[in-house]
């Protein structure tokens, strides 16, 4: 007869070799599962970075055309008010200053365009239908042509009509800045930033 002992022994050895070879396996896929749950982790942590330094750039470059925006309009109102109070406009000066501004502007504009991340308006904010940067450099120009025509003599209704759609893409562009950092932000339409209040 078979001694009950050895067959218990056999039987318990075989069983707990073939528990040991589950339970191995089943640690091995788990932690295989493990090493795969913290690469995803990783890569999503780096994914999130990304996207947060991406959006930070972003935003800076909203700031500076914005600030852009508002710093030409009121260089234009100050050359504008000269000219209506009578003092020489130097067109020297007109350029230094304008010109810089246009071009922070017109860059910031570009830079903003390539990130990519840029929405353009379903409808033009513009009534020119054209890109602000066209607009920014045309309005410019014609501001200056009219300024110098005004220290020759002439009459000031071309400049205040420069000057009115100076003021107007001003708004219309800042406007459109300002979607742009809802989207960016991701934050409810209806709410305004705390820099639109100061």
């Amino acid at each position: 007869m078979v001694d009950v002992t050895s067959v218990l022994g056999l039987v318990g050895g075989l069983g707990a070799a073939a528990i040991g070879a589950v339970g191995g396996s089943i640690l091995q896929r788990s932690k295989n599962r493990q090493d795969t749950a913290a690469a995803a982790v990783q890569r999503t942590d780096a994914e999130e970075e990304r996207r947060r330094l991406t959006n930070e750039l972003i935003l800076e470059i909203i700031t500076s055309a914005r600030t852009a925006n508002r710093a030409l309009l009121a260089s234009i109102e100050r050359f504008v008010q000269d000219a209506e109070a009578g003092r020489l406009v130097e067109a020297n000066r007109f350029d230094e200053q304008v010109e810089t501004l246009e071009a922070d502007l017109v860059g910031a504009l570009h830079r903003l365009a390539a990130s990519a991340a840029a929405i353009v308006p379903t409808e033009p904010l513009t009534s020119e239908h054209r890109p602000f940067a066209a607009v920014v450099a045309d309005m410019t120009t014609s501001i200056r042509k009219h300024l110098l025509e005004v220290t020759s003599g002439s009459s000031l209704d071309c400049l205040a009509a420069d000057l009115r759609l100076a003021r107007a893409t001003t708004v219309d562009l800042d406007t459109f800045l300002r979607a742009q950092t809802e989207v960016v932000m991701g934050r409810p339409l209806g709410f305004r930033l705390a820099v639109d209040e100061v």
